[in-house]
């Protein structure tokens, strides 16, 4: 008898946590955000916008003439006075769980993200996976007011442009917190740009780059498209690179795919000075040569390949150079190899890095070969 009330008891209690949400901000108290905004004022205060999205028109497509979204801002000193300017705006109570991105504005980067970046991991609210954008030139009010017709949520695009472009690219505020414990290492962030139109007279995204972070987390630069590829590349972070190759005397062009990307970084510290040796290695998939050539010619494919291991090694040796005389900034994880393959002299460097390694002394080889060039024969429109 007792066993079965024991029994009844029990089946009552696990009863209990089904009865309904015990939490009294139901869904329809909620206001859920799904894009964040900080930009920085002349008189030194910082604007946070939300991008929230309208529970009515929750269900409606993205093309539809009726905005599914509302923009509100806030202003204050700290992000917690924004915060609470912009609820006092709102009659639902702000959600950010489900936030998908934060940008900030140039001014705001240039100033620095170190007092935010305290402010949103110290929130329980915040998602670690929340992507995080710089906006060159503009604010970050002004880009998360362009709309976008594809997409119900004009955030959602460039989540979604991030799964297209690559996820090993560094934009969550996650993978940005580990990025700043790897030795020596500066931290990037994705770079977006606003551009207009004319014939259309609207305004539109961009995916710029890569936007460059000092050790305080001020903005120091910009890497382009091109030059963030091939960052990527010598950080081992993406797997293909498309490459395009002018010839020798303006004869041309020819574009490839280099595919199964390889970087080894060799480190050495002679004379009090670092030296840094990059092998670039890969396989090379023939796209398009303007004008058409012939490549079953084994001569004219060891001419390809030896132009285009050159092109590649100047373009690497300036991407890194422009780190080192503009930036300032070890973005390559050199600081990791070199602190690992020389763990003795990494003692002596590791607060001064930053000179070190700008004075470094670099070296890149490319080892890229050609492996396809074609399903056809002669080319379609050679002469």
């Amino acid at each position: 008898m007792l066993n079965k009330c024991l029994g009844v008891l029990t089946a009552i209690l696990l009863l209990l946590p089904l009865t309904g949400c015990w939490d009294r901000h139901e869904l329809n108290d909620r206001l859920f955000e799904f894009g964040s905004g900080v930009d920085r004022l002349k008189d030194g205060e910082i604007m946070l916008t939300g991008q929230f999205l309208i529970p009515t028109n929750s269900k409606e497509g993205g093309g539809g003439a009726e905005k599914s979204y509302l923009i509100e801002t806030g202003v204050g000193k700290t992000v917690s006075d924004c915060l609470f300017d912009m609820q006092l705006k709102l009659s639902r109570r702000i959600t950010r769980t489900h936030r998908h991105n934060i940008y900030f504005g140039e001014k705001m980067a240039i100033a620095g993200i170190s007092d935010l970046m305290d402010s949103v991991t110290r929130d329980p609210d915040s998602r670690l996976k929340s992507d995080m954008w710089v906006v060159k030139g503009g604010t970050a009010l002004e880009f998360m007011e362009i709309s976008y017709p594809l997409e119900k949520l004009p955030v959602i695009a460039l989540s979604k442009l991030r799964n297209i472009i690559g996820k090993k690219t560094g934009n969550s505020l996650l993978e940005l917190l580990i990025e700043e414990h790897v030795e020596g290492s500066g931290l990037t962030l994705p770079a977006v740009e606003i551009l207009y139109d004319p014939k259309q007279r609207k305004k539109t995204i961009h995916v710029y780059g890569r936007a460059v972070l000092n050790r305080k987390q001020q903005l120091a630069g910009y890497y382009d498209s091109m030059e963030s590829a091939y960052r990527l590349w010598v950080t081992g972070q993406t797997n293909r690179v498309p490459v395009t190759v002018p010839l020798p005397d303006g004869r041309g062009t020819f574009s490839v795919d280099v595919r199964q990307t390889k970087c080894k970084v060799r480190t050495k510290f002679e004379r009090d000075r670092v030296e840094i040796e990059v092998d670039m290695k890969g396989g090379a998939v023939v796209l398009e040569s303007i004008p058409a050539i012939d490549l079953r010619n084994i001569n004219q494919l060891n001419k390809f390949e030896a132009e285009l291991n050159r092109h590649v090694e100047t373009a690497i040796l300036n991407v890194i150079k422009k780190a080192q005389q503009q930036f300032k900034v070890d973005v390559f994880q050199f600081g990791k190899a070199f602190s690992r393959q020389h763990p003795s002299e990494w003692t002596d460097l590791d607060s001064g890095w930053e000179q070190a390694f700008s004075d470094a002394k670099i070296t890149v080889n490319s080892h890229v070969k050609i492996r396809r060039i074609g399903l056809q024969g002669p080319p379609p429109n050679k002469p």
